[in-house]
């Protein structure tokens, strides 16, 4: 396994907090403001009922509070760690999950979706490459 200072670990930890709280943060932007959800990924944001905007308001809402908890977690990146996995798993996999689904179904364009999906595997695969290399420090 490769080795590494603690301070290198900490700070490759610390870039996979920041990266995916950004990542989060970004995500807020299509869920609160219809028509650039419609321009990124297709579909017709004048045809959003009450019902679909009350649900996107909430899923905003839980995506701002990991995105602060993701900041936190980069305060002290070692030993929040494992907030990482969590992101991972459900996190990420549930967001492509659905939106795979949706896809599938002629809700959102798929093609419009690989950028977003290529995006959420290099980040995820960035955070699980890190959290198994900090396993070299304990906390």
């Amino acid at each position: 396994m490769l080795e590494f200072s603690s301070e290198t670990l900490t700070l490759l930890t610390r870039v996979a907090f920041l990266v995916a709280a950004v990542t989060d943060a970004l995500a807020l932007v299509p869920m609160l403001l219809p028509r650039v959800g419609s321009a990124l990924f297709g579909g017709d944001s004048s045809r959003a009922t009450p019902e679909s905007r009350y649900a996107m308001n909430l899923a905003a809402s839980l995506m701002a509070g990991w995105t602060v908890l993701l900041f936190w977690g980069g305060m002290q990146p070692l030993e929040r760690r494992e907030v990482l996995l969590i992101t991972i798993c459900p996190s990420v996999l549930g967001i492509v999950s659905a939106s795979a689904v949706a896809a599938r179904r002629g809700v959102i364009k798929a093609r419009r979706m690989v950028p977003l999906w290529i995006h959420l595997g290099v980040v995820s695969g960035y955070c699980l490459f890190v959290y198994v290399l900090s396993l070299q420090v304990t906390s």
